[in-house]
């Protein structure tokens, strides 16, 4: 029996008994209420089961420091205990890998192509914005550029189709300045419109005012006007009510 062990050890009938055993299940109170007297009775006086407690109680309180800062187990807990624990941590594991795949499904199959799609309609939206900045600062370019041989009509108020005023435009033509004689008018300010003989408006100008030879003067881009004969109306808009004014008729030749 161990407590025979003890007393055999104390009593050094033999000194080389192994007391390993003992003391790993002293540290761990594995022993009976009479067994762990009789070692402490026994330890207290000699030294080297004394050391050997010591380092066993030192390794003990490390293992314990380990597995509460996770890093080891306390291999000091029931079998049930761990067994528990240890299909508690995997079930736990288990379910946070189900979620994450769960997750990762999701995010691929669901969101990952809605999220494209938008990044390609944000890219072809900006695309066209850029397009579009590109071809104004061109048309400002181009319009700010000076221009040489600018066509002139000087517009004759009629509505007899042989009377038409008719002008020519050159292919690189950018502008057409229309020159309208007024005349004496009650009228501070013009409305002028542009419109095809199917009665689709090609261009509307507000608030013209006479100039210091007592005319009215427009300037109308080149490529909004189609070949054929064209419809200029003018007519008075301040003070109203507003009537008409002028009746032209001009005829647009293109190279």
């Amino acid at each position: 029996m161990i407590h025979e062990r003890i007393e055999t050890h104390s009593n050094m009938m033999d000194p080389h008994v192994d007391t390993d055993e003992i003391v790993d299940r002293y540290v761990r109170h594995q022993l009976a209420p009479d067994q762990q007297q009789a070692f402490e009775d026994h330890f207290f006086g000699c030294e080297e089961c004394f050391d050997k407690v010591q380092d066993a109680e030192r390794f003990r309180s490390g293992i314990l420091d380990a597995s509460a800062r996770l890093l080891l187990k306390d291999d000091s807990l029931p079998v049930g205990a761990r067994r528990a624990w240890t299909m508690w941590a995997l079930a736990a594991t288990a379910c946070a890998s189900v979620v994450l795949a769960a997750v990762s499904g999701w995010l691929y199959f669901e969101q990952l192509p809605t999220l494209r799609n938008e990044l390609a309609q944000t890219a072809g939206r900006l695309d066209a914005e850029r397009q579009a900045r590109e071809a104004t600062a061109r048309a400002v370019s181009a319009a700010d550029a000076p221009e040489g041989n600018v066509a002139l009509v000087m517009l004759q108020a009629s509505r007899a189709a042989d009377a038409a005023t008719s002008t020519v435009l050159a292919p690189d033509a950018k502008r057409l300045i229309l020159w309208i004689e007024v005349g004496t008018s009650t009228f501070r300010s013009f409305r002028l419109e542009v419109t095809t003989p199917d009665g689709r408006r090609i261009a509307s100008i507000d608030r013209l005012e006479k100039g210091p030879y007592g005319a009215l003067s427009v300037s109308l881009p080149a490529d909004t006007l189609p070949a054929g004969t064209l419809r200029i109306t003018l007519s008075g808009q301040d003070p109203p009510p507003g009537t008409l004014v002028g009746d032209y008729q001009l005829q647009i030749q293109k190279r």
